[in-house]
């Protein structure tokens, strides 16, 4: 599990929200907040979806497809919950897509 992690925002404009992730200060990927579906999913540098996990909101149902591809994405499960739940909170507490998140933990 991620020790830290920040999740910057790197779209402008409308949902759906592109956010690089950093975790650990080494492991970088992309998840895109999408607020008219009220989910979080991984993706690619450019936005597209890369399958394999999905956050929904507001109840924080998460959902793996089989089919995960092993260079789709760096990160593991756990650190994919991490980071979308603390998204999904930041976006329901403020509102709006935050524009960045950052998390240590000892």
């Amino acid at each position: 599990m991620a020790h830290s992690f920040q999740l910057k925002l790197t779209s402008n404009g409308t949902s759906p929200h592109l956010y690089r992730a950093l975790v650990d200060g080494t492991l970088e990927a992309f998840i895109v907040l999408d607020e008219e579906s009220a989910t979080v999913h991984l993706a690619d540098r450019d936005g597209n979806s890369s399958g394999g996990m999905r956050m929904s909101f507001p109840g924080g149902q998460l959902e793996v497809t089989s089919g995960i591809s092993t260079n789709s994405s760096p990160l593991g499960l756990e650190d994919f919950k991490l980071l979308a739940a603390h998204l999904g909170t930041q976006w329901k507490k403020q509102g709006k897509a935050p524009t960045e998140i950052r998390k240590f933990f000892a």
